[in-house]
């Protein structure tokens, strides 16, 4: 017997047109400028179909009796999940063959997960942790089966199990709240992380103006956690409206201190001790080392033939390889 008030059809649509407005808008928190028009429409039409799928299958269940907002909110997590591991698989290079079928098991985990959870009425936030983090399992699952079956070198599945839409959603949505308090005057405090907001965003507005080359290689230099939130500050089209120019010039010298100093780097040297580092340093080390990194950044700490010294300058490879041993020490 239907749901009274839940007209799936209507609710897969109306989460299909949420994700197009969300697509469709050029430098959206919630998905990277990268996808292609193709990539948009299998998104589309792949958060329809399973929202339509699961919407049907709780309406005609005759074993327990829902109400259209339980429906609807185990719908919901289908679509939004569904939305952000098509993306995680499209920026993993998972091969286009498997990305549906990974994508149907995460699915199906959700809606059982989801509908035993509302049944048993587990509060909403709760709901919310076990869902996330019974995609998450799934997904290295089902990631972890393709390595086995030889369908995924370890260098893709290092880089697909560390990609996570949802988080870089999170982070750049936080960088563009906390620019829009600086910008409408709301009082900062003298915190080490408002300090160091005035200056990554003062690095990014520098950066924005310098040859692409090298605002990379001074990317590249710095902390890959500083360095996402500089990348997000610059996608702002109008951060420099956001922050007082004389707040700009007077955080650049403390940006300066960020910055490597020019020397002589020994660069076959320093790749001849780090190779030996890195086959000395478990793999599951290393993953968890790359996780958010940037690509390259993630390539040269997952795959030991990663060309390092065509891709990045003498003190940035130096840089790097201090970070990278001080972190697997730290394990």
């Amino acid at each position: 017997m239907p749901i009274e008030g839940f007209d799936y059809k209507a609710f897969a649509n109306d989460i299909a047109a949420q994700a197009i407005e969300i697509l469709k808008q050029p430098g959206t928190n919630a998905a990277p400028d990268s996808l292609t028009d193709k990539d948009k429409k299998t998104i589309i039409d792949t958060v329809r179909k399973f929202c339509y799928m699961a919407g049907e299958a709780l309406s005609n269940d005759t074993q327990i009796k829902l109400t259209a907002e339980q429906a609807s909110l185990i719908t919901q997590f289908i679509g939004e999940w569904t939305f952000h591991k098509s993306i995680d698989l499209i920026k993993g290079k998972i091969p286009l063959q498997n990305r549906d079928a990974i994508l149907q098991v995460i699915a199906a985990n959700i809606f059982n997960t989801a509908k035993l959870a509302v049944i048993k009425k587990m509060p909403q936030d709760a709901l919310i942790n076990l869902v996330e983090e019974k995609v998450k399992n799934v997904y290295a699952d089902e990631l972890q089966k393709l390595l086995k079956k030889g369908a995924l070198s370890q260098k893709q599945f290092e880089i697909a199990i560390n990609t996570s839409n949802l988080n870089d959603m999170v982070q750049k949505t936080e960088d563009q709240a906390k620019l829009e308090q600086i910008q409408k005057g709301d009082k900062l405090t003298d915190s080490v992380n408002d300090k160091k907001v005035l200056k990554l965003a003062a690095l990014a507005i520098i950066l924005k103006k310098i040859p692409e080359k090298k605002a990379n290689e001074i990317l590249n230099s710095i902390d890959r956690r500083d360095a996402q939130h500089v990348v997000n500050y610059m996608k702002m089209s109008n951060i420099e409206d956001k922050i007082d120019h004389k707040i700009i010039i007077k955080t650049l010298e403390e940006v300066k201190k960020m910055l490597p100093e020019p020397e002589n780097v020994n660069v076959e040297k320093l790749l001849k001790k780090y190779h030996k580092l890195l086959e000395s340093a478990p793999p599951d080390v290393l993953s968890e080392i790359a996780l958010k990194e940037r690509e390259s950044v993630k390539d040269f700490i997952l795959d030991i033939n990663f060309p390092a010294a065509e891709v990045f300058p003498p003190q940035v490879i130096k840089s790097l390889i201090l970070s990278i041993e001080e972190k697997i020490n730290d394990y």
